[in-house]
C-alpha cells in the first residue's frame, strides 16, 4: 500500500502499475478488450478463451517465476495479434487457430527474427540468380 501512495507522490511517475494479473483479472480485460474492439469485431468473444489464454500466457518461458501471472503487454500482444489475424481473414470473431498462432509465436517461435524492412519477396533471389558483372581484363 505504502508503494502506491509514494507512486502518487511521485511527480514523473504518479501512477501505480500494476505488473501482472490473475486468471480473474485476465477475465476482466478480455471483457474490456470486446467492448473497445465492438466497432470492428461485432461478434467479439474473448472471455471464452480466458482459461487457455491465461496457460498460454503462464508457459514457463513467459513466466519464469512461476508466479501464475500475466504481464499485461504478452496478453496485449497475443490479443492484438490474434485480432489481425483474424481481421486479415474478414472475420467477425477471433477464433482457436487465431489464438494459437499467436500463442505459438510467443513460445514456440519465440527466439525466430522477423524481416520488416524488406524490398520485396524477389528481391533477395533475383540478385542471388544473376551473374554477378564482368569486369574487363586489362592488357
Amino acid at each position: 500500500m505504502w508503494i502506491q501512495f509514494r507512486r502518487r507522490l511521485d511527480r514523473v511517475r504518479p501512477y501505480c502499475q500494476v505488473a501482472s494479473h490473475t486468471e480473474a483479472e485476465v477475465r476482466d480485460i478480455l471483457l474490456a478488450l470486446e467492448r473497445i474492439y465492438h466497432s470492428s469485431f461485432p461478434e467479439l468473444n474473448l472471455r471464452q478463451w480466458t482459461g487457455s489464454i491465461y496457460t498460454w500466457l503462464t508457459h514457463p518461458l513467459l513466466d519464469p517465476q512461476k508466479g501464475g501471472h500475466v504481464i499485461m503487454d504478452n496478453l496485449m500482444k497475443l490479443v492484438t495479434t490474434a485480432l489481425e489475424l483474424s481481421y486479415a481473414e474478414a472475420k467477425r470473431n477471433v477464433d482457436s487457430k487465431h489464438l494459437e498462432l499467436a500463442a505459438e509465436a510467443f513460445t514456440l517461435r519465440r527466439d525466430t527474427i522477423h524481416l520488416i524492412d524488406a524490398v520485396g519477396g524477389n528481391a533477395n533471389t533475383k540478385d542471388q540468380n544473376e551473374e554477378p558483372p564482368k569486369t574487363p581484363n586489362p592488357k
